[in-house]
């Protein structure tokens, strides 16, 4: 799980959250030479209780980092992503950070989106406007989780068969709705790997923060997991 690509500006309250331009090339330039495919949710969703090898990278919020520094790297490598799209915040800011004191970033346009699927990327929904779920009622629930799907599909003509959960929160309640909504999958944030037979709608992610998150790192995460596969 991504968030910005480049280098965090001195007066953001999340510097974790950027990953350099370097990091990220040399991140999918490992996983590249070590032959781990860039696997989309849909096909790791069809897999079921199969093994289905491989990296999902995604990107939150669809900042325009991602379209002017990932994107042109995606295709280098020839690596697929998927991008969590705001949908009520296209082509605007990241509103939802100021009370936090976070400086304002630019998201992607409409063009700039239309440009990333039409390069062979994917996109999904990262609700309307970027709330916590568990703070709201039913009705503004599916709000942010049918409308934001129905938006998106209509702006882009692609079918949105995948949801992000905002600060990775979520409730039985959240679950139920983006299932009935028609998704395939949701993910959240805790970390770790998905392994065969994974909840579709609660999937985990690893967190590509600055700190140093390369091939040594991520083995050294699959350690538990060897003898299980």
């Amino acid at each position: 799980m991504y968030h910005h690509i480049g280098k965090s500006p001195k007066e953001s309250k999340f510097p974790s959250l950027w990953v350099s331009n370097l990091l990220f090339e040399r991140q999918l330039g490992e996983f590249w030479s070590m032959d781990w495919p860039s696997i989309t949710l849909g096909e790791f969703v069809a897999a079921s209780c199969s093994v289905c090898r491989g990296v999902i990278i995604s990107f939150d919020d669809a900042y325009q980092s991602v379209f002017t520094r990932a994107l042109p790297l995606l295709n280098r490598f020839r690596m697929r992503a998927i991008l969590f799209v705001v949908a009520g915040y296209i082509g605007k800011t990241n509103e939802w950070d100021r009370p936090l004191g976070e400086p304002a970033h630019k998201l992607m346009t409409e063009e700039e989106i239309k440009e990333w699927i039409a390069s062979g990327q994917e996109i999904g929904s990262h609700t309307f406007s970027h709330p916590h779920l568990p703070l709201l009622s039913s009705k503004e629930l599916k709000k942010e989780i049918e409308d934001s799907k129905k938006y998106l599909e209509d702006t882009f003509s692609v079918p949105i068969r995948h949801f992000s959960f905002p600060y990775g929160q979520y409730t039985k309640q959240c679950l139920d709705i983006v299932e009935q909504a028609g998704y395939e999958s949701a993910c959240q944030i805790g970390e770790g790997v998905n392994l065969p037979g994974e909840n579709p709608f609660a999937l985990k992610r690893l967190t590509a923060r600055r700190p140093k998150r390369n091939l040594r790192t991520f083995l050294h995460m699959l350690l538990p997991f060897r003898h299980t596969a």
